[in-house]
């Protein structure tokens, strides 16, 4: 959606007409499918399979690590403790996946918040003559001015990630397992 209102006054008379407008626009910003990070499903395209949103941590299932190679092995515990952790808070702080536990994710089925931004701009003509009758125009335009007095307006959100998860196989009794995205920052290397 777009809007704008103008507002043009002559002050001096040899100045020139002086105009005053505001640009409002709201759009949306956009939408997310979430995905796991490589290949799920084996249909050789990753990136491409929508996670299924855990109904609770008893149905997180993650992948054991070989502590010879990862931080657990420093720590024995910590990444199956905090692994389920993250993944409940990142499901709880997400509107969408909060709100569809039980379910796999839908393909852009995450919008993001609409953003709404004013721009203010500040036009001033003087009339030049050289022969012809020419004007000079100056502008100056403050983009996203309501940003000037909250931070937070006019700014676009997005989320930190839609590849919260990568596919590590199945387990014996053939459900799928997997690894938190965040959890390759804590591998270690020899």
């Amino acid at each position: 959606m777009f809007a704008a209102v103008s507002y043009t006054h002559t002050f001096l008379r040899l100045a020139g007409p002086t105009s005053v407008s505001v640009y409002f626009d709201g759009h949306s910003a956009g939408t997310d499918s979430y995905t796991f990070s490589n290949d799920m499903n084996g249909d050789g395209a990753s990136g491409n399979d929508l996670i299924y949103i855990p109904r609770n941590v008893g149905e997180m299932n993650f992948a054991t690590f070989d502590p010879d190679i990862t931080f657990e092995g420093r720590y024995p515990g910590f990444l199956a403790r905090t692994a389920n952790g993250r993944l409940e808070a990142y499901i709880n702080q997400d509107p969408y996946l909060s709100q569809h536990r039980g379910e796999y994710a839908g393909r852009n089925a995450a919008r993001r918040p609409w953003v709404y931004r004013r721009t203010c701009s500040l036009t001033g003509c003087r009339p030049v003559y050289c022969g012809t009758s020419h004007s000079l125009q100056v502008r100056l335009d403050v983009l996203n001015v309501t940003n000037l007095l909250n931070k937070d307006w006019g700014v676009a959100q997005t989320i930190v990630t839609s590849r919260p998860l990568t596919a590590a196989g199945v387990d014996a009794t053939g459900a799928s397992r997997y690894t938190m995205a965040t959890l390759a920052l804590h591998r270690t290397q020899r």
